[in-house]
């Protein structure tokens, strides 16, 4: 239950940034955030290996699954590679865990994605315009005014294999997240310095 609340006040926490971009932007990644968390009571040292997959699902509401493009999921990727084993992590690939004898990963490390649009409406024009007897011959319709942008997520946890939470779930011992305005593509500068900054405000997760 614990780790549900802190799920979801985790994806609170990014509809309510999402609230607090300004329409008109011009310097995009002046609105990059940067959010990371972790379980005080779990011991990083104790852990070094990790496992993750080779591609980055994004969320919606659609049945089928959707992935993050090649090209840009295969730098995500590869950036978190180099920050892990810059702290000490030895990566494992394609774990075999029907295998007895075969390496198995500490933890697994998930990241996914997802977009959110937000539109907002509102009239303009002349206070009296919803009253033509005060407004004599300015009376009119007023134009709606419609202004949108999109946020972009990145969601990374770091799953213990061997550790279960409440619900008899392998637990989330550290999440990552950057969320930013979206224009349609995946910028490779803004995101390494996204993923960059995100481990480096999380030094406890050094092994070495």
């Amino acid at each position: 239950m614990k780790q549900k609340i802190f799920t979801l006040i985790l994806m609170a926490s990014f509809v309510l940034f999402s609230g607090c971009y300004p329409d008109g932007a011009e310097n995009t990644e002046d609105f990059d955030i940067v959010y990371s968390a972790y379980d005080e009571g779990y011991n990083f040292q104790n852990a070094g290996t990790y496992s993750m997959p080779e591609e980055i699902v994004i969320l919606g509401d659609d049945e089928e699954i959707e992935v993050v493009p090649d090209g840009p999921a295969a730098n995500i990727l590869a950036r978190i590679d180099t920050n892990l084993q810059a702290l000490g992590w030895t990566k494992i690939e394609n774990p075999d865990f029907d295998n007895p004898t075969a390496p198995k990963p500490d933890v697994e490390f998930l990241p996914v994605s997802w977009t959110t649009t937000t539109i907002s409406v509102w009239g303009g024009g002349y206070w009296c315009y919803w009253d033509p007897y005060y407004c004599g011959g300015g009376w009119y319709y007023p134009y709606p005014v419609v202004t949108s942008y999109t946020t972009g997520t990145l969601l990374f946890t770091m799953i213990d294999y061997n550790a279960l939470n409440n619900n008899g779930q392998r637990k989330a011992v550290w999440t990552g997240a950057l969320n930013g305005l979206f224009q349609g593509t995946y910028n490779e500068s803004r995101i390494n310095k996204g993923i960059d900054q995100v481990f480096e405000q999380s030094p406890y997760l050094k092994t070495n």
